[in-house]
């Protein structure tokens, strides 16, 4: 099996063609909400409420309508000072800032040497981490952007991450438990409050653009690991 580098990954068909999460807003039919199973606008209006300020990072964003959608609303009860919100994707595909809106950044760029000097009251990554190519590398740059009392949630297919001798993913699950990170394998969401520095200790070998569907029924991409 050949397997792509990161540089090489980006430019693949079923990297660059994905289109999991370009129209979900935060709250919903189409929506974060109907994903996680609660609503982005609810955790960040508590962090403002009881700090004052709020702060989402969505990795792998899409469009950036879930952003949007709660900026449209900080705006109309005049706080848009004190939320910070910020989207990130592989594909420069957002929708344009409205005027009246000064608290939405996107950012345009591959997340696999991604990092955060920022942290947030939430960070999200919906089936964004399905295409990716070194997984488990922005898997922590992710949980060290969240702050100390932040929520971090995310969409993971344990399957799609290829330890050498590592079958059931015990290796994985191994790490999530010691670092109180919960793993829905139902659901393929794993979550955590509060700030991780994770160390996997495996070494990033490649991803595979044809492992075919995954449970989303939408083809994926496999990321290869051994330990170190």
């Amino acid at each position: 099996m050949k397997l792509l580098s990161s540089s090489a990954l980006i430019w693949s068909p079923v990297v660059a063609n994905n289109r999991m999460n370009r129209k979900r807003q935060a709250s919903g039919i189409n929506s974060y909400e109907k994903e996680l199973g609660f609503k982005p606008e609810d955790w960040l209006n508590n962090c403002l409420q009881q700090n004052g300020q709020a702060a989402w990072l969505d990795l792998c964003c899409g469009e950036g309508n879930a952003l949007l959608q709660y900026a449209r609303g900080v705006a109309a009860n005049g706080q848009q000072a004190n939320v910070r919100l910020k989207g990130i994707d592989l594909v420069d595909q957002f929708q344009p800032l409205p005027p009246d809106i000064d608290c939405v950044t996107f950012e345009t760029r591959p997340l696999d040497d991604w990092s955060s000097d920022e942290q947030y009251d939430l960070v999200t990554c919906i089936h964004g981490l399905h295409y990716v190519g070194d997984k488990l590398k922005v898997l922590a740059a992710a949980l060290k952007a969240v702050s100390s009392n932040g929520l971090f949630m995310a969409n993971l297919d344990l399957k799609s991450i290829r330890i050498a001798g590592d079958g059931r993913h015990q290796y994985l699950r191994k790490i999530f438990a010691e670092n109180d990170i919960t793993d829905n394998g139902r659901r393929k969401i794993i979550s955590c409050k509060g700030t991780r520095d994770v160390r996997f200790n495996v070494s990033y070998q490649g991803a595979d653009d044809t492992a075919g569907p995954n449970y989303t029924g939408q083809e994926a991409v496999d990321s290869y690991y051994l330990v170190k």
